[in-house]
């Protein structure tokens, strides 16, 4: 329907009264109200075709298509039905039809797909580094993890971080255990919604030699785990001896901010959960309220990434960093 005629309907509605002109044009109230809220807020304007900027809330999550993903490739013969029996012994409620929607978007309904893409070989993690000199925002992600400390109430607090290097832009999230897992589930369930968001051009992922995670578990992330969102990133595995001298001082400057806001909270007494919700809304601000300096010009984070690239900004990104984990 066309914004004009529901600019009709809602004029005759005030005129005639709403229930009467739903029904005449066989429309629920809740929709009338609904096209009545957006003109008032946005006008006539605001009665045309709404593009989807955001994940449906009914939405497959990312880190359950990762998993399913992770299955596939692990059992290639299996059909969705087998895939959703694995799901649940590994926790996951999820219908027979979420998971064959899964495979069609990504063209794994064929068992001979499924095999090739099972394969597929992955990409090994790069020792070279980026050259930081020519990259652009929203490009290159580095990828650390603080240890906060142990505490009597909370146990161990581990700070998982994946920052932009040209931008700024970070992402942090709190964990009780030192695990890859963790670095893909901030990376699938925030890092990149967030960059495809702000229609950011992940190419590289960089690991520093000497992170905690990386050093006990030793090994990164699945190239699957960020290939299936579009992005053909390379993974990077930065040594103490490349000159990452930006690249350390960025990584201290964030840091020393986190536990910064984060160690008074913690000796306060918050819960755990309370803390990953206060730090959620540390972050949103950080990344587009404070204001940074870039070559002597102030920007948040997120203003200085629309600037240089141009791109549109697809608020409300703190849908993507406030959500629960």
């Amino acid at each position: 329907m066309d914004k004009q005629l529901k600019f009709e309907i809602i004029i005759e509605g005030q005129k005639y009264g709403v229930t009467a002109t739903c029904k005449k044009h066989n429309i629920s109230r809740t929709l009338y109200y609904r096209w009545l809220k957006r003109y008032k807020t946005h006008g006539i304007e605001g009665l045309g075709k709404i593009e989807k900027s955001f994940t449906p809330v009914n939405k497959t999550k990312p880190e359950i298509v990762s998993t399913i993903l992770n299955l596939i490739k692990k059992h290639p013969k299996f059909g969705p039905r087998e895939i959703k029996y694995l799901l649940e012994e590994i926790g996951y409620d999820i219908s027979e039809s979420a998971v064959y929607n899964v495979m069609n978007r990504n063209n794994l309904t064929k068992r001979a797909k499924r095999l090739k893409f099972a394969n597929k070989s992955e990409k090994k993690a790069n020792r070279n580094y980026p050259d930081f000199g020519r990259i652009k925002s929203g490009e290159c992600w580095l990828c650390w993890t603080t240890f906060c400390g142990e505490f009597e109430a909370l146990g161990s607090i581990y700070a998982y971080t994946i920052f932009d290097y040209k931008s700024k832009i970070a992402c942090t999230r709190l964990y009780n255990q030192l695990s890859m897992k963790n670095f893909e589930d901030i990376l699938t369930g925030l890092a990149i919604p967030v960059a495809q968001s702000l229609s950011a051009e992940g190419k590289h992922l960089c690991f520093f030699d000497n992170d905690i995670t990386v050093k006990q578990k030793g090994s990164l992330l699945s190239y699957t785990t960020v290939q299936h969102f579009g992005y053909d990133i390379n993974v990077h595995m930065l040594k103490e001896s490349d000159d990452l001298t930006e690249a350390n001082e960025l990584r201290k400057e964030y840091t020393h901010r986190c536990l910064s806001f984060l160690m008074p909270l913690i000796y306060k007494g918050v819960s755990f959960n309370k803390l990953k919700i206060d730090l959620q809304s540390y972050i949103r601000d950080y990344n587009i309220k404070n204001k940074l300096s870039y070559n002597g010009e102030l920007y948040s984070p997120v203003e200085y990434h629309a600037k240089s690239t141009n791109a549109e900004v697809i608020l409300p990104l703190w849908a993507y960093i406030e959500r629960q984990y």
